[in-house]
């Protein structure tokens, strides 16, 4: 351990919604994120950092338990009809820091679980709770530090925004298209029409984008003024790719592709750097154990990447993804190197789910058919020659041996992580619900 390590840092983690990996921190140049720029010139970008999960709720309750979804319960969306809940043994993230002295506090958003089960889960709400424009829940946040400078205790403070979740005019957000507007490749833009739909919602975005940062801007410059920037750790993180078809609710990489950005100089992690190691959301909270001295019971699945950051060995050489449910169930696995992918659709389907958010948008109904063909039981993707995955390998002779070696492999983390999936179809909490009433 470094000398200049503080003992009980404390930690702020910064959360949003549905961002993907599309902030110039990253590349995207033409997105305004001055604050995200600053957080990553003074510590770690991930570069190759992956959800275990394309959908908010699964993707969460794996980033505050270091368990895969299957394994934590939320196999869906927890809010509304679908009731998703994480299983009562579980162990958030949030439990684990008070039983470990910290002060846990929640401002904002929170997606893993259902809200009414909050004190259980270890955390006390900092203002009225939910969700709510982000400059405001930028102050809240900014107050709950202005007080914690002369508290007694350490802490750890979780911030959930909105932003950019659609809709992108949420609130009276702007598009942005100042610095012009970035289209990844995967999204079509062949036609006039086509090129002039996608560049207003890509604007509107990056509007949306943009007042996060802001608000993001609000809480760091306030962490400098209370004196605690030193002392304590901040993750921005979030917990899924942008809600653009083939993207949000799909396990191909824009999919499942996360922002991870780490500004701890209380962990002994340096200034500047990017690495290009794998990492899963899935190994958050090991690392947040071990580098606030906590101990890591042997229920958590995810692997602390603090030696990583510090300049040691890349700590994993594969990721794994998954989705059960959204709107609809539709079971995929897949398995990720840094040069292939294999995914396994275990029903019959369309080519990806399109959220309901993304289906009422413009821009879904000017490209609905590039959507409707059928997808195939297995994907092969060479990620190094097909960076957005349009070219399915599967069945080539040529990758015969690479097919075989992740298909076997994906099948054992199925099992030494005891998905459900391999004991038949996940039933949903809404089909339960029915079944009772039927009965009543």
């Amino acid at each position: 351990m470094l000398s200049n390590m503080i003992d009980r840092p404390n930690l702020l983690i910064i959360n949003c919604h549905d961002l993907g990996q599309h902030i110039s921190p990253y590349g995207v140049k033409t997105v305004n994120t001055p604050a995200l720029e600053e957080m990553a010139g003074n510590g770690v970008v991930f570069s190759k950092s992956f959800c275990t999960s394309p959908g908010c709720s699964p993707s969460r309750a794996a980033i505050f338990t270091g368990r895969y979804p299957h394994a934590t319960g939320v196999h869906g969306l927890t809010h509304g009809l679908f009731k998703w809940k994480m299983n009562r043994n579980e162990v958030h993230l949030a439990q684990m820091m008070s039983r470990s002295g910290y002060d846990t506090s929640l401002v904002g958003g929170f997606h893993e679980h259902s809200r009414d089960d909050m004190k259980r889960l270890g955390y006390k709400v900092y203002g009225n709770g939910g969700y709510m424009p982000g400059l405001e829940t930028a102050s809240l946040a900014a107050d709950y530090l202005k007080a914690a400078k002369s508290a007694k205790k350490p802490f750890y403070l979780c911030v959930g925004f909105f932003e950019p979740h659609r809709p992108y005019n949420w609130h009276g957000i702007k598009p942005d298209s100042s610095k012009g507007v970035y289209i990844p490749g995967y999204i079509p833009n062949k036609t006039k029409e086509e090129k002039n739909v996608a560049r207003k919602e890509f604007a509107d975005l990056q509007g949306s984008i943009r007042r996060m940062d802001e608000s993001v801007g609000k809480i760091l410059c306030e962490l400098r003024k209370s004196g605690l920037y030193e002392n304590t750790a901040v993750m921005f993180m979030t917990d899924h790719g942008i809600a653009m078809p083939r993207a949000k609710c799909t396990i191909y990489d824009p999919g499942i592709e996360t922002a991870l950005i780490v500004q701890a100089p209380c962990w002994g992690v340096g200034e500047g750097k990017k690495l290009e190691g794998l990492v899963s959301n899935v190994d958050y909270v090991p690392t947040i154990l071990e580098a606030c001295g906590i101990r890591t019971t042997s229920a958590v699945q995810g692997k602390s990447f603090l030696s990583y950051m510090r300049g040691g060995k890349e700590h994993r050489d594969r990721i794994f993804a998954e989705k059960s449910y959204h709107r609809i169930y539709d079971p995929m696995r897949c398995i990720r190197t840094k040069k292939y992918k294999l995914i396994a659709n275990f029903e019959y389907n369309t080519t990806c789910e399109i959220p309901s958010d993304i289906a009422d948008s413009r821009f879904y109904a000017h490209h609905a058919a590039y959507y409707a063909s059928h997808r195939k039981e297995f994907e092969l993707y060479d990620l190094e020659n097909d960076r957005w995955e349009q070219n399915n390998l599967f069945g080539d002779k040529k990758y015969a041996g690479i097919e075989k070696k992740l298909r076997a492999e994906l099948f054992r983390w199925m099992k030494e992580t005891g998905d459900p999936l391999l004991k038949g179809p996940i039933e949903s909490i809404y089909f339960r619900d029915m079944l009772t009433k039927m009965g009543e």
